[in-house]
């Protein structure tokens, strides 16, 4: 968000979202990781709330000279086929 908006304005890029009713974990927080360090690179300062989360889910803000983009995972070799 951006500090000169109104507390319910439009945000400027949705990052992920937080549901902490949902009993399946991988749905409890969605994270867009790359964004997220993105942002973090150009200075944005998540809240104290915010920041907690990232700390929970490992996201750091890259360091000097860094790329925010993470690398890609390699794809799954495929197993030979038996005949």
């Amino acid at each position: 968000m951006d500090t000169r908006t109104p507390r319910d304005g439009r945000a400027i890029e949705e990052l992920g979202h937080y549901d902490p009713m949902s009993r399946n974990p991988e749905t409890q927080t969605v994270l867009k990781t790359d964004r997220i360090r993105y942002w973090l690179s150009v200075g944005a300062q998540p809240s104290d709330k915010v920041a907690a989360l990232l700390r929970k889910h490992k996201v750091t803000k890259p360091a000097p000279g860094e790329s925010w983009e993470l690398p890609k995972p390699a794809p799954a070799a495929e197993a030979p086929k038996a005949e």
